[in-house]
């Protein structure tokens, strides 16, 4: 579809970020049985997934359950019948906990579960019959199969936008976060996760910085499918647009801030347009450079006719222009990287109208009556003009 970037993503730590897993899964045999005395064999034990809070990535589960980097989970046997035991002992189950939020696919694509909740469980091999009667005495072998463990993170709020958009810095000014922060593109390649805990009655507003998203991210440029997924448990979308437009690099096609506004609209129509209903809200950020409040009034004014003026920038080009358009139930400026203007007790209690708008949800027009106030938009983000 859109102009193709090469992204090359350098950065290397010890313990590397992982949101998908492939792993293969083997049920325990089970133990064969004794016909001399009727002994039935033990039954295999199985493999299971059980979603955890405790467990914050899929990183932990690589380096706590495969330490040697074999992906391999077996159950154990079940026991053979004897003579002082007519019924085998059953072999134990291997019970892996996982992030909230982990989809299990088979090796057909096909969804085994979404543990999108603490609650939740799901057996993925199961384990051999011990022998008996019924199949000659002779134990079964378990179930043998390859699943994928697809991480899809949970958060109130999404933070989306271009490269070096700055919303690694907005995170850290409300949050208690403390992402990487640099000037160069795609400092940020895995989801930064904050939380904002409202002290009156102790509830936390979950924030995610997602990787910056480029053209084409919908046909996987940059690593686009691995990025855009976490987009999908949000409950609110907040783009952060740089207020001077963006160039991946020098000599690089630049996209005004409009246009970059736009081609996010395109790319997760066309990853997913479901994703385009959600509640959204436009932060327009580095107003402290110069010229930015010409320029934040110009995109201002394109936002208002959000419709009409993405087919006039692209000349009605499907390539570039979505079908579906984001609404957007507000636009604030901002400037993330002077932190300290920033009122946390307003900033919880924005986030907190939010939860509650999208909760029921209805759209955030109890946000417009709030942020349409001078007096408020100082205190949230201290960033009037």
């Amino acid at each position: 579809m859109v102009h193709v970037s090469r992204v090359l993503l350098l950065q290397k730590s010890k313990k590397v970020w992982i949101d998908s897993l492939r792993v293969y899964v083997k049920g325990g045999h089970g133990g064969n049985g004794l016909p001399s005395i009727g002994g039935v064999g033990g039954s295999g034990g199985s493999v299971l997934i059980t979603p955890s809070k405790k467990v914050k990535s899929l990183s932990n589960v690589y380096y706590d359950h495969f330490p040697n980097g074999k992906q391999r989970l077996i159950a154990s046997p079940g026991e053979t019948a004897t003579k002082s035991l007519v019924r085998g002992q059953c072999g134990k189950d291997i019970n892996v906990e996982v992030p909230v939020g982990i989809q299990v696919f088979d090796d057909h694509q096909r969804l085994l579960k979404d543990l999108d909740d603490e609650n939740l469980q799901v057996r993925v091999a199961l384990g051999g019959n011990g022998g008996g009667p019924s199949n000659g005495w002779m134990g079964q072998s378990g179930q043998v199969r390859h699943i994928r463990l697809d991480l899809k993170i949970i958060a109130d709020v999404g933070l989306v936008g271009f490269p070096n958009a700055g919303k690694s810095t907005l995170l850290k000014a409300i949050s208690r976060a403390n992402p990487k922060i640099a000037s160069y593109p795609f400092t940020t390649i895995k989801p930064n996760l904050g939380e904002v805990l409202y002290s009156k009655d102790q509830r936390k507003i979950s924030l995610a910085d997602l990787p910056g998203l480029i053209e084409g991210a919908s046909y996987n440029v940059g690593m686009g499918h691995r990025f855009l997924k976490h987009v999908e448990r949000t409950r609110l979308l907040l783009f952060v647009i740089d207020v001077n437009g963006f160039e991946l690099q020098k000599g690089a096609l630049y996209r005004s801030p409009f246009e970059t506004l736009v081609l996010l609209n395109k790319e997760i129509e066309l990853y997913n347009p479901d994703l385009l209903k959600k509640p959204c809200i436009c932060v327009v950020n580095k107003r402290d450079s110069e010229g930015s409040e010409d320029k934040f009034e110009e995109l201002q004014s394109l936002i208002e006719n959000f419709g009409n003026n993405a087919l006039n920038s692209f000349d009605s080009d499907d390539k570039f222009c979505p079908t579906k358009f984001l609404e957007i139930s507000d636009i604030l400026p901002i400037s993330a990287k002077y932190s300290k203007k920033i009122n946390i007790v307003w900033t919880v209690e924005f986030l907190l109208d939010i939860e509650r708008s999208t909760r029921g949800g209805r759209n955030l027009g109890i946000m417009k009556s709030i942020l349409t106030k001078n007096s408020a938009r100082e205190v949230i983000f201290g960033v009037l003009w």
